[in-house]
Formats: structure tokens, C-alpha cells, sequence
């Protein structure tokens, strides 16, 4: 049996059983930040979803709608350990979106295996080729190809692969992956070292040692390659927030944090 420090964050289902999930619920930036700082800790999950439902803490007209983002967020953002202090944490400080943003779009991509993989290994392999162009026809075929090869949750008709393709690019253009409105490119990359020492710590939770971190393929959602990873850990090395160690094959990582609470309160100061 998995331990607490085991559970987060969620990732990606192995058997590759993509859902439609993001038509409900893209970036939703602001909503997820209001979300995460109205979550009360001495409430049950039960009780946070039922106040948030009834009080309408979106504003949103549809009842259905606030119930489907809130059960959607709660996958996203609600663990029941440390991480869920630790997010209210960094949510309501005055720390930089940018680098609240980062944090937030790393919890959404590994709740939802297809948007995990269709950064991980489509966008990724278009950066290593130098395609840099990514449009919705582009994105719809990719899906259509998922869902011909039965590894979607059911057979996705055109119109679903077309919502489906509009919504994952909107996403990531709200998370500052892609940029454009009418034509999308890749962003230049971009991880705030604060946003890389909170997910780096997670990181080492869940694949603990020096050259699995280094070489985790979670990386790839910021379409970062291992030497672009050593040098945000060098940086952070420099500042202190961990030590860093590289003799040949040989890496150590280590944090001086207890929790990730103490993470996330290291990195708003």
C-alpha cells in the first residue's frame, strides 16, 4: 500500500486510457486559485464540495457547470496530505503568478493522461524536429489516432476529436506553453526556479534518486531536456534551496526541506 507521500502527485495512467475530460474544464486559471484558497482543511472533501457547489464560489450561472470544474479541480488539485497545505501556501502569497501558473499547470497536466502525454511526447518530439507550428488540425489528428487505435475511453467521433484537440491547445496556450491566437507556436521555454525546486522536491518524493530526478520524464511537460534540468538544479544549488552533487555517473540531490510545506514557504520568500 502506497504511503501519503506516495500519492502525489497524480500521474499518468500507464494503459494509456485517454478521456474527454478537458472539454469540461481547461486552464481555468482564476478559478483554480480561488478554488485552492477557499478549501477549508477542517472540512471533509465532502463538506469543501457541497459549500463550494452551494454558495457558487465561481459565480458561474450553470449549477452543472460549477459541479463539473469543482469535481474536475478537486482531481487536480486535492490530495488529502501535506501538498494541499502547501498549495494554499504558495496561493495566497504574494509570490509571482508566473510562478503559482507553472506550479498549477505541472498538478493539471498529471492529472489527465492525455494532456501529460500530448505534451510529453507530441509537443516535445515537435520541439526536438523543430516543428513548432501546432494547430488544431495538426492536434485533431493526433487524437483521431488515439481513439482508431482504441486507446481512448470510447470511440471519439470527429466533433469530439475537433472539442477536444481546441480545448487541449487553449489550455496550454492559457499555461503559456503555445502562444497565438489564431495560429499557435510553442513558447519559448519557461520554469521559474521556484516553480522547478517545488516540482523537483515532488519529483524526487515519487522517483527518489539522483539520476532518475535528473532524467524524469516529467520534465518533458516543460519541454526541458536533462541539461537544461541540471542547469535549474545548479542554479538551485547556488541559492541554497538544495544540494546538488555530479561526479561522472554518480548524482545526488539532496533537499533540506522536511516537507513540502517547507518548499513551498522557502520559495515565497
Amino acid at each position: 500500500m502506497n504511503s501519503k507521500n506516495d500519492t502525489y502527485p497524480k500521474t499518468v495512467n500507464n494503459g494509456h486510457i485517454y478521456t474527454a475530460k478537458i472539454i469540461k474544464a481547461n486552464a481555468l486559471l482564476s478559478d483554480s486559485k480561488l478554488f485552492i484558497s477557499q478549501w477549508e482543511p477542517q472540512l471533509s472533501t465532502e463538506e469543501n464540495i457541497k459549500n463550494a457547489i452551494e454558495y457558487n464560489i465561481f459565480g458561474k450561472s450553470s449549477r452543472t457547470f460549477t459541479k463539473n470544474i469543482i469535481h474536475i479541480f478537486k482531481n487536480r488539485f486535492i490530495f488529502g496530505d501535506d501538498q494541499d497545505n502547501a498549495l494554499r501556501v504558495i496561493i495566497k502569497s504574494n509570490v509571482e503568478s508566473t510562478i503559482i501558473d507553472r506550479i498549477l499547470y505541472y498538478y493539471t497536466m498529471c492529472s489527465d493522461p492525455l494532456l501529460y502525454d500530448f505534451v510529453a511526447q507530441y509537443l516535445y518530439n515537435s520541439v526536438q524536429i523543430g516543428d513548432t507550428l501546432i494547430t488544431t488540425n495538426k492536434a485533431e489528428k493526433y487524437f483521431k489516432k488515439l481513439s482508431d487505435e482504441g486507446k481512448t475511453n470510447s470511440k471519439w467521433s470527429d466533433i469530439v476529436c475537433n472539442r477536444v484537440a481546441r480545448n487541449v491547445l487553449t489550455t496550454l496556450r492559457d499555461f503559456h506553453i503555445l502562444e497565438g491566437k489564431v495560429k499557435k507556436y510553442i513558447a519559448p521555454t519557461y520554469l521559474p526556479l521556484e516553480s522547478f525546486v517545488y516540482i523537483a522536491y515532488l519529483i524526487n518524493r515519487k522517483s527518489p534518486g539522483g539520476e532518475r530526478v535528473l532524467n524524469h520524464n516529467d520534465w518533458k511537460l516543460f519541454l526541458l531536456n536533462s541539461k537544461e534540468v541540471e542547469r535549474l538544479f545548479l542554479e538551485a544549488h547556488q541559492r541554497g534551496f538544495l544540494t546538488y552533487y555530479a561526479a561522472g555517473s554518480i548524482i545526488r540531490i539532496t533537499f533540506k526541506q522536511k516537507d513540502i510545506v517547507e518548499v513551498a514557504n522557502d520559495i515565497i520568500q
